[in-house]
């Protein structure tokens, strides 16, 4: 068993250049293959001000369930608001991006083992 916190997590700011001076989003990879995780890593993401995560793909899919705020996903085919409790199902090569739609939008995002390195790549 491995058991851990919130604030204890590392929280990693993964802000877009370009949005800066706009707001900021960080990210903090709760568990994951380095913490024991056979099969799947579970992310905490943290949007706030006028920011959204960088318009992106890859091949795995991944699960979303908004914890606070609001925030909308925008896929190539459409655009839809969230709010807590909210679910997202983003399936592997959708275009997407998640947007902060008020002053704070957390959420926890949960992908395959083995692609924390892909993304710390990305960011």
């Amino acid at each position: 068993m491995y058991v851990t916190d919130l604030v204890k997590t590392e929280e990693i700011d993964i802000t877009p250049d370009h949005l800066k001076s706009k707001g900021r989003a960080t990210v903090r990879w709760l568990l994951g293959e380095p913490e024991g995780a056979p099969n799947f890593e579970m992310r905490y993401f943290s949007l706030s001000g006028d920011i959204a995560t960088e318009w992106h793909n890859h091949e795995w899919e991944h699960q979303v369930f908004v914890i606070s705020g609001k925030g909308k996903f925008r896929s190539a085919e459409k655009e839809v608001e969230l709010e807590p409790g909210s679910a997202v199902l983003v399936a592997p090569g959708e275009q997407h991006h998640f947007i902060c739609a008020g002053k704070q939008f957390d959420f926890i995002c949960v992908v395959p083992k083995g692609t924390r390195a892909c993304m710390d790549q990305q960011h």
